[in-house]
Formats: structure tokens, sequence, C-alpha cells
């Protein structure tokens, strides 16, 4: 059982990003999302991509309840973990707060003329949100010590590389 619900939860984070960042992709492209679906694709956006991170994520807590190998033992690991998963967590939260909702959650792919934000977080890391969920899920991995979640980890990092790529293409074109 373990294993299985492991399996799907890979193939759901897998599905959420590339989801998410083929409808990045269209815009960009210039097939606009909200061409297709006019004042609502905004909402359209964020059912369809909710739907996959629900998803995505309610697997991972499920599988919390499972029985997981340990990838290490090392208590100052696991603290380490502690402080990493903390500080990610403040940091995409501070991200996310500078942004508001409706930007954090891609709305500069269907609006022109979306102001960069350059202040706080902004003046040193390009990508705070990014950064910090990268931080809080990989300090979560070491924390729990558990195998399955450091390879879930290691597949958000991996995956959202092209996503955050994606996303700052329309910032490069405004500088």
């Amino acid at each position: 059982m373990t294993s299985t619900l492991f399996i799907l939860t890979i193939i759901s984070v897998f599905l959420t990003v590339s989801v998410e960042l083929l409808i990045f992709i269209l815009q960009l492209k210039g097939q606009k999302f909200s061409k297709w679906f006019g004042s609502r694709a905004f909402t359209i956006h964020m059912i369809i991509t909710g739907f996959f991170w629900v998803l995505s994520f309610g697997l991972i807590v499920l599988l919390q309840f499972e029985k997981h190998p340990f990838f290490h033992h090392n208590s100052v690991l696991k603290y380490a973990g502690l402080v990493l998963w903390i500080s990610g967590l403040v940091m995409a939260t501070g991200g996310f707060k500078l942004l508001g909702i409706k930007r954090s959650f891609g709305l500069n792919f269907f609006e022109n003329n979306v102001p960069i934000v350059n202040r706080s977080l902004y003046k040193s890391i390009k990508n705070p949100e990014d950064y910090g969920f990268w931080m809080a899920v990989f300090g979560f991995a070491l924390f729990t010590r558990s195998l399955y979640n450091l390879v879930i980890a290691l597949e958000f990092i991996i995956l959202m590389i092209p996503h955050m790529q994606v996303e700052n293409i329309p910032l490069k074109k405004i500088k």
C-alpha cells in the first residue's frame, strides 16, 4: 500500500507542475489562455492547477501516515531540517505576502503591465516564494528522515526549475 501511494504521489506532483507549466507556456507562445476563456481565464487556471495542487498535497499528507524508509539517523540533520523547514515557510510566506494572492498564483500571465516587485525579499532574492518552498520541502524531508519525502522534495525542486524560468520570461522582457 505504501509504495502504491508513493508512486501515485510522484505522478500527481509531476502532473501538477506539468499542467501549470503548460498553461504558462501557452500564454508565452501567444496562444493566450485569456483569449480562449475571456475574463474567466484566471478562475479556470486556478481551478485546474488548484485541483492538482490539492491532490498532490493530499497524497503527501496521506503518505505521512504510512511507514517510511529512513535515509539518515543523525539528530543534527534532523534539527537542521527543522530550521530549514521553518525558514523556508517564513521566506515563502513573506514572498507571497509581498506579491499578493492573485500575482502569486500567476496573474501576470493574464494581465498586461503588471509592475515588478523589487522591495524587501525581492531586492536580494529573485524568487523567494519558490526558494522558500524548496527549503521547506527539503527541510521537511530532513526533519522526518523519510526517503519518500526526500524523493518528493527533489522532484518538486527539479520540476520547478523550468517552471521558474518560464515565469521569469515576462520579467526579462520588461527589464
